[in-house]
């Protein structure tokens, strides 16, 4: 902030979230620890400040025992909500360390019996041990200027050695290694370590574009010497989907009319979508940028109020995606009851001509308190947790789609100053970039997905359906109000 990156206006909205957030969480600590918490949250938190120091301190202290103080509330006789004891101990693992891919592989290793305390035992157990150092052998199939450049360095394996390195790991490559480079990585398990790897080699290829060649190819898996394995050498899959395109049959309804000269017109969706094109693979700082300049592109306009922290892209995105969700959930179930075979609500569920109107017959079904035969397959714990969702939803619309938007707002927020940090502030290391590439793609997904079927299927513009989105989310519930699943519509 000392640096005008952030504003105290942005600041202070953070905090006076965060301090709600903290509020609802029953692991927090101690009453004296909230309210030393709370002191803290109520200063300007500028750099040099005390407040900023006793805040440091105090995440230092909450963090001790905290996944203990969870298996404690899981063990309640009426305990928090599954989800939210999910998202808080995951989010801490994840804070800590270790890698989603690395965690569901631990999960999946005889665990997914356990209960919740119990798992959450386990879990706290995996933050006794120390962080291993792994070390990582990432071959090259081409290295520009090796030779001269990179044979001379400590960490430098020559070809030879590294083809022999990666089939002592059980893979074959493809061509001939001109040599790979040796890496040592500090992280909580193995999946983690190939994550930063995969960044390390992304900065390595960024820095080759700049020397007027751009011949850096990695093979597509790296050694991993102390796991005595070879293990794709990629970042997760982020989750950032606009599947309308497809399923409306648009996706290559690109530049079908002649392309004049003088006048090479794209829709702005179109320009949205090239913006964001590195969200889903690319490096973390086009990623974070491209994100939040697609959705700026599309939900704000000049006549906008000046205000600075207003941030009116989050707010409008975030009602598109709250819209968006019920009918999303509901047709996902519709699909899965559909694959368990005849029945009736199946066979009705036939009959319907769109996902509407199967979605509709779900809600229908769950406002009267039927149960769903959902299919018996490894996802049978996700829909019963959809089936909640929904049960809940039906229950209070107008509270749970608040909930809901608020959840989305906050997340897009914190992209647009996690944007704010990489491009004013040129610095790609901040403390919640990787937790914010980690969370928003989705949600950035999701409104582009919406945003694309309105102006490419239906010729709705994007300001138009953002303002459908806010009147439909003030009214549901009322008679003249929208229909869950009619939202957007």
């Amino acid at each position: 902030m000392d640096r005008r990156v952030l504003s105290q206006a942005s600041v202070d909205w953070q905090r006076h979230e965060s301090e709600r957030l903290f509020g609802e969480d029953p692991a927090l600590g101690t009453k004296a620890f909230r309210r030393e918490l709370q002191g803290c949250l109520r200063t300007t938190l500028t750099t040099a400040s005390d407040g900023r120091r006793r805040l440091r301190h105090l995440i230092d202290v909450g963090r001790s025992g905290y996944l203990e103080r969870w298996a404690t509330c899981a063990a309640e006789e009426d305990p928090p909500s599954p989800e939210k004891v999910a998202r808080a101990v995951a989010a801490h693992l994840l804070d800590s360390g270790y890698s989603m891919d690395g965690l569901n592989h631990w999960l999946r290793q005889g665990r997914l019996g356990l209960s919740a305390t119990d798992l959450i035992t386990e879990m706290a157990g995996l933050l006794t041990a120390p962080p291993t150092c792994w070390k990582v052998v990432v071959p090259f199939s081409a290295l520009h200027g090796w030779e001269e450049l990179a044979a001379n360095l400590p960490h430098w394996v020559d070809g030879r050695a590294a083809e022999e390195i990666m089939a002592a790991a059980g893979a074959k490559l493809t061509a001939p290694a001109v040599g790979a480079l040796s890496y040592e990585v500090e992280a909580r398990d193995a999946e983690r370590a190939l994550e930063i790897v995969s960044d390390v080699v992304e900065r390595l290829q960024a820095r080759a574009r700049f020397s007027g060649s751009e011949t850096v190819t990695p093979f597509d898996r790296a050694a991993v010497l102390n796991h005595g394995s070879a293990m794709p050498l990629r970042m997760p899959a982020r989750g950032a989907r606009v599947l309308s395109l497809a399923a409306e049959r648009q996706l290559y309804l690109v530049g079908v009319e002649p392309q004049h000269l003088s006048d090479r017109r794209r829709s702005a969706v179109d320009e949205a979508l090239e913006i964001a094109s590195a969200l889903n693979h690319g490096p973390l700082a086009p990623a974070i940028a491209g994100a939040w300049s697609a959705l700026e592109s599309l939900l704000t306009e000049a006549r906008d109020p000046d205000e600075r922290e207003r941030v009116v892209a989050a707010t409008r995105a975030a009602a598109l995606v709250a819209c968006s969700w019920p009918r999303a959930e509901l047709t996902a179930l519709s699909h899965r009851i559909r694959r368990t075979g005849p029945g009736d609500l199946a066979e009705r569920l036939d009959r319907c001509a769109s996902n509407r109107e199967r979605a509709q017959v779900i809600a229908a079904e769950l406002e009267l308190g039927h149960s769903l035969p959902l299919e018996r397959s490894w996802r049978r714990a996700n829909d019963v947790a959809a089936v909640a969702r929904m049960r809940a939803l039906l229950a209070d619309r107008t509270q749970v789609l608040a909930r809901v938007r608020r959840y989305v707002e906050t997340s897009l927020r914190r992209l647009y100053r996690s944007r704010n940090i990489i491009l004013h502030g040129g610095s790609t290391g901040g403390v919640a970039l990787q937790a914010t590439l980690r969370v928003t793609p989705p949600l950035v997904g999701a409104a582009l997905d919406r945003l694309a079927h309105a102006d490419l299927v239906a010729g709705v513009p994007p300001l138009v359906l953002a303002s459908r989105a806010e009147i439909a989310l003030r009214m549901v519930g009322d008679e003249l109000g929208p229909g869950l699943c009619d939202l957007i519509e």
